[in-house]
């Protein structure tokens, strides 16, 4: 599987964001601070973690549905984990390819279409964090005079509804003309080297295909209920990691904090997104909401593990059940969609 260069890329967004927000300050003390944290509550938010993906698992239901294929809940539940699992241990986010590659696994279900509706997924979640963003930067309990990456509030929202504006119109150019938009990306990929442009069109397919699936307004709809009450779950985890520190922050800076930290994780970064999740929570927690460095760090790091330890561990019992070995899981997976190709 050629991800070489996927990977460094990564490693190198991860290594800068590190030096950039733990630049300067008292490891020691961050340490410190970290160990003083209560690990009752840290417990309480890796539960809520994994009540998220119960949800992811409930949502995915919807969106699986109209390919006929009937699916459990422990089968969605398991490959969910198995691609969080990959994904924190792995390079080059690879566990997007792999959670619709174990749901094949265990299913019916061919591997392109569960692929479809995973790509349709990111698309429901970035509206919905778009939705929240622009409500909580309009939230009187927001800090007034704040300002977010040095632009103000007003040049946020305005961006945040740019880039919504933008996506739904992209969304809705593709499923009006889904056909002329994939004859255009098939000419487009012709300019990339190697099988770059083979990738991006076997990801256009399956989102295409993912939206055929899904094209009832009604069954959109509710998805995106499903992925509005997802964020405000994982929103509300950060609340509660706020506790284990003592920081008395408001839901809307924890929902405010997630939102931001959801735009860092979309870089490219190493396993886990280690260094974005970091630099997240350290322009909301810190230079918005004016909580020490140190003790921001100290969140972040504390949060970060209290979400990935669960998933990881749940992955990895699940692959093994399956007897899907972690440094084959990824070319596997390619191979399996090649195969359907």
């Amino acid at each position: 599987m050629r991800i070489a260069w996927k990977a460094w890329a990564g490693l190198g967004v991860s290594g800068l964001l590190l030096w950039w927000v733990f630049r300067g300050e008292d490891l020691g003390a961050i340490a410190r601070q970290l160990a003083a944290a209560d690990l009752a509550i840290l417990a309480a938010v890796g539960a809520m973690s994994v009540t998220g993906g119960c949800i992811r698992a409930l949502r995915w239901h919807l969106l699986l549905e109209p390919l006929g294929v009937s699916t459990t809940f422990m089968a969605r539940w398991a490959s969910i984990n198995i691609g969080f699992m990959v994904t924190n241990l792995l390079p080059a986010r690879l566990g997007e390819i792999v959670r619709p590659f174990a749901l094949s696994r265990m299913t019916r279900v061919s591997m392109s279409g569960a692929l479809g509706t995973v790509v349709l997924e990111r698309l429901l979640d970035t509206v919905a964090i778009l939705i929240l963003l622009i409500a909580t930067l309009l939230s009187p309990a927001f800090p007034t005079g704040a300002t977010v990456l040095g632009m103000s509030i007003g040049y946020a929202v305005s961006g945040a509804v740019l880039v919504a504006g933008t996506a739904l119109a992209v969304v809705g150019v593709v499923i009006v003309r889904p056909r002329r938009v994939a004859e255009v990306v098939h000419s487009f990929a012709r300019v990339f080297p190697g099988s770059t442009g083979d990738g991006l069109v076997a990801r256009l397919e399956a989102f295409l295909l993912g939206l055929d699936l899904i094209r009832r307004p009604a069954a959109l709809l509710k998805a995106l209920l499903w992925s509005l009450l997802l964020w405000v779950w994982i929103a509300a985890s950060v609340w509660v990691a706020f506790r284990a520190f003592g920081l008395e922050l408001g839901f809307t800076a924890a929902m405010f904090t997630q939102c931001v930290i959801s735009g860092f994780v979309a870089l490219p970064a190493g396993p886990g997104f280690v260094g974005t999740m970091q630099a997240g929570i350290a322009v909301s927690v810190h230079d918005v909401f004016a909580v020490p460095a140190g003790l921001t760090l100290s969140l972040a790091v504390g949060y970060h593990l209290a979400i990935v330890i669960p998933a990881t561990l749940l992955g990895l019992y699940y692959a093994w059940t399956l007897g899907l070995r972690l440094n084959s899981m990824a070319t596997d997976a390619e191979t399996a969609l090649e195969a359907e190709s």
